[in-house]
């Protein structure tokens, strides 16, 4: 693995994705009126959330279980299929894939590390032929808990996902894009970094910046 010469890290949420998936995926499994109901019944520890009162990892379990507790493996699997083959590719800001394709044309190794769950996400990974890291959720006798199993992948456990990777390639340059001041903890590790939404006018900026970089 260490005759790899680049590799690219990308957020999904914000970054290449136009909304959050995993309210993407809840709102398309369990429809509007059942999201609006868990919005109204977790509204509390929301605000918490916000005033940075509750941690994000406890407030994605308490989506998660609400939804999908005592759900099969492999029902849930299925609907994360299909909200990948129907709903996902919607949601995606067209210039991301177009800088994701650009890194695999290159022989680049892209890694998709992201808070979100391979439930929802790792059809489209695999159909993009893209490592996917998410947060891993935990099961039981083939049904979900509803818990986390070890951390939430997201901010500095995101980071350290990543340097255990980068470990993995010394002498590989690395590219890292993320949004927000929570992928700041990753995309300092990365030779070359961008905070914001690969829309148009910001992978034009990416290239137009970069271009010599990305030669080398």
């Amino acid at each position: 693995m260490n005759d790899i010469s680049r590799v690219a890290f990308f957020d999904f949420d914000g970054t290449i994705s136009k909304k959050d998936s995993f309210l993407a995926f809840i709102l398309y499994s369990k429809g509007p009126f059942q999201l609006g109901l868990c919005l109204m019944k977790h509204l509390p520890v929301i605000l918490l959330y916000y005033l940075n009162l509750y941690p994000n990892d406890r407030l994605k379990e308490d989506f998660f279980s609400y939804f999908f507790k005592g759900v099969k493996v492999e029902d849930l699997e299925k609907s994360g299929q299909e909200f990948c083959e129907s709903r996902l590719p919607q949601m995606i800001y067209p210039d991301a894939m177009r800088l994701i394709q650009w890194h695999q044309a290159q022989n680049h190794l892209v890694y998709l590390v992201t808070a979100s769950s391979e439930i929802w996400l790792g059809a489209w990974c695999k159909k993009h032929k893209i490592q996917c890291v998410g947060t891993v959720f935990q099961t039981r006798d083939g049904v979900y808990t509803g818990k986390i199993n070890g951390e939430n992948c997201h901010g500095k456990y995101k980071a350290k996902v990543i340097r255990d990777i980068l470990r993995l390639h010394p002498n590989a340059r690395s590219f890292g894009y993320g949004n927000g001041k929570a992928d700041a903890h990753f995309l300092h590790l990365v030779q070359s970094a961008f905070n914001g939404p690969l829309h148009q006018k910001n992978v034009d900026q990416i290239f137009a910046k970069n271009l010599v970089v990305f030669k080398k």
